[in-house]
């Protein structure tokens, strides 16, 4: 697929540097092999860290996760690259477990798996860009996600972007994990 370039835009400091200009790909699930150490670094930089804080070798787990997705149907991954060097990924599946979870019927579900950034790379927009890649190639009438609910950043995102919380539920160690909603007009 083409890639879709981001626009610069100022950091959170109001100062283009570095990390502002990123390529924002779909990567096709034949390719999801080139990027799995680099995901498995952005995850141990953002999953570790609190309010998931996550054991390392279980934020890192995420490679192995979408490694594991991408044969899966209606499977979408997206990257933000700054030269060769991953910035950022989401990615998402066709499924109704997280609908099921909340105690809604399924229809047409997709669920974004997992979004993240590293923490050098936030503040320019990455976070929204991947979003908005990764749901726009998403038929769907429900997506789904499930979220930390002290996750602050995350979450401002996900509600500035028509998300709404559906099920608070038990997570890994028994900490809990917010299941979101974003019904669409399809």
């Amino acid at each position: 697929m083409p890639a879709t370039p981001a626009r610069p835009e100022l950091g959170p400091r109001g100062q283009a540097g570095a990390a502002t200009f990123a390529e924002i790909r779909l990567i096709p699930a034949s390719e999801v092999h080139d990027f799995l150490a680099a995901v498995a670094d952005v995850a141990d930089q953002v999953f570790t860290r609190p309010p998931w804080a996550e054991p390392r070798e279980a934020a890192r787990a995420a490679a192995e996760r979408l490694a594991a997705d991408a044969p899966s149907p209606g499977f979408t991954f997206a990257a933000a690259l700054h030269g060769d060097q991953l910035r950022g990924f989401a990615y998402g599946v066709r499924c109704s477990r997280l609908a099921l979870l909340a105690s809604r019927l399924p229809r047409h579900d997709f669920t974004l798996k997992e979004l993240a950034v590293a923490p050098p790379a936030r503040g320019y927009g990455l976070g929204r860009m991947l979003h908005d890649a990764l749901l726009a190639t998403a038929p769907s009438t429900s997506w789904w996600l499930v979220t930390h609910p002290q996750a602050g950043a995350a979450l401002g995102l996900y509600r500035r972007r028509g998300w709404r919380a559906a099920a608070l539920r038990p997570g890994p160690q028994n900490r809990p994990r917010l299941i979101m909603l974003r019904e669409t007009s399809h």
